[in-house]
């Protein structure tokens, strides 16, 4: 055999197995992106169920600071009640009602404004678990992309060694 057919031989074989591994590089890169989507996505959940777990706390919380509120304004309405008697006003009766009443208005609002806080908190809180959750199913689908992205490059890299032994097998046909 001829110094020449040995180097066509040669060359084709070594073109050959440097494109399938390139097309194995490329299938474990396609692995390699898949699986730091899927693992980008665990974190993602974690981080909603975080989030989550982060608006039923806030909601809680919410629920006993009304409480502790409500212990403290009745404690303060008692002993305005008290304070009016031992002055000798009828506290149940014109200007002390009127200032007792006018006090629970605005504690009810005090009330109001805290639930209020709370659950505009909590829906934040919410709204961030929620965003987790879809940049995690976004960053799968962007892994899934890549990954069939790296494929193709993988098949192309096979397709370019299979075209490769043809026709250094062509070649070598063309000189025996």
């Amino acid at each position: 055999m001829a110094l020449g057919t040995v180097a066509t031989i040669a060359g084709t074989a070594f073109s050959a197995y440097g494109q399938m591994q390139t097309a194995r590089g490329m299938k474990a890169a396609g692995r390699a992106a898949m699986q730091t989507a899927e693992y980008n996505k665990k974190i993602r959940d974690r981080n909603a169920r975080v989030a989550e777990q982060e608006a039923d706390l806030r909601e809680r919380v919410g629920g006993r600071e009304v409480v502790r509120f409500r212990k403290q304004f009745d404690k303060l309405q008692a002993r305005a009640g008290t304070a009016y008697r031992k002055s000798g006003v009828l506290a149940t009766t014109g200007t002390p009602l009127d200032v007792l009443r006018e006090s629970a208005d605005e504690a009810e609002e005090d009330i109001q404004t805290i639930r209020l806080t709370a659950a505009t908190d909590a829906g934040r809180m919410r709204q961030q678990g929620v965003n987790q959750r879809l940049a995690g199913q976004l960053t799968l689908l962007e892994g899934r992309q890549q990954q069939l992205a790296y494929n193709i490059k993988a098949r192309d890299a096979r397709i370019s060694a299979l075209t490769t032994l043809g026709r250094g097998a062509y070649q070598v046909s063309q000189i025996v």
